[in-house]
């Protein structure tokens, strides 16, 4: 399976990221380390760019002039910057910058004389399911996740836009106002509580509900959705996203949720 249909298809060329980019911003990004490198696609070419952050080894920031231009000239495609030693997933950060530039964006983990590709997103991502098989993906924070395949499943399925938002890994560990990340937006999203009791679960799933976990968490920090006979869908960490019985997992959902209307 590839192309589109590739468990790990944020760690490969497209159309924005060609190989021919990945080449030069890997270059860039080892002659650069142990400090982040940081660069703009323009017109299918990569287009080096200074560092401009006060903490250039923490951090990169592009100059907002040199953004400007790009936009300006409507040839801008994507960014690209490093992660020196790692790690191979966003930031909160950078996971703002993306939605803010509205282009997507790739990491790259330089060696000593290129780059890895550690990640792109952004973009278009794989279709939940292909000729009715749900096509497995690999766990990546903030790229593929339990939160992305949410999004992509209600998109899919009902044609329902779920927003996107910035998050650190281990969100859930830190204090915070709320209910978390997962129950505040899917609420605010047009999503209602169906049920907290446990054990009435069973009785009142419908076929696209949606259910939340609490995984070593005092809030709820996983998603999954109720397919339907029997079936749920959810991506762990550590997993690939899969189907499986739903009677596993019942005595460990903490909220059931259905889109209104």
């Amino acid at each position: 399976m590839s192309g589109m249909f590739d468990s790990q298809w944020f760690r490969k060329s497209d159309a924005v990221f060609t190989a021919e980019v990945l080449a030069d911003a890997g270059a860039h990004a080892a002659s650069e380390a142990p400090n982040e490198a940081c660069g703009i696609v323009r017109a299918g070419r990569y287009v080096p760019c200074k560092n401009v952050s006060a903490t250039p080894a923490e951090t990169f920031e592009i100059a907002a002039s040199t953004m400007g231009k790009a936009y300006k000239a409507g040839d801008l495609q994507g960014v690209i910057h490093s992660h020196p030693g790692g790690p191979w997933y966003p930031s909160e950060a950078d996971m703002a910058g993306q939605m803010a530039s509205g282009v997507p964006w790739a990491i790259l983990v330089p060696g000593e004389e290129s780059a890895a590709l550690a990640c792109h997103w952004g973009g278009a991502r794989p279709k939940v399911f292909h000729d009715g098989l749900h096509v497995p993906r690999v766990f990546l924070h903030g790229v593929s996740d339990c939160y992305s395949l949410v999004q992509d499943y209600y998109r899919e399925a009902h044609g329902l836009a779920l927003a996107d938002f910035p998050r650190k890994w281990n969100w859930w560990r830190e204090p915070q106002e709320g209910q978390g990340l997962y129950l505040d937006n899917l609420e605010a999203q047009g999503f209602e509580v169906v049920t907290t009791d446990p054990d009435s679960f069973k009785t009142v799933a419908q076929a696209g509900d949606a259910y939340l976990m609490c995984i070593r968490s005092k809030v709820p920090n996983h998603a999954g959705i109720y397919l339907g006979d029997g079936l749920l869908l959810e991506h762990m960490h550590g997993a690939l996203s899969h189907r499986e019985p739903i009677e596993r997992k019942l005595s460990h959902i903490t909220h059931w949720l259905r889109p209104k209307g």
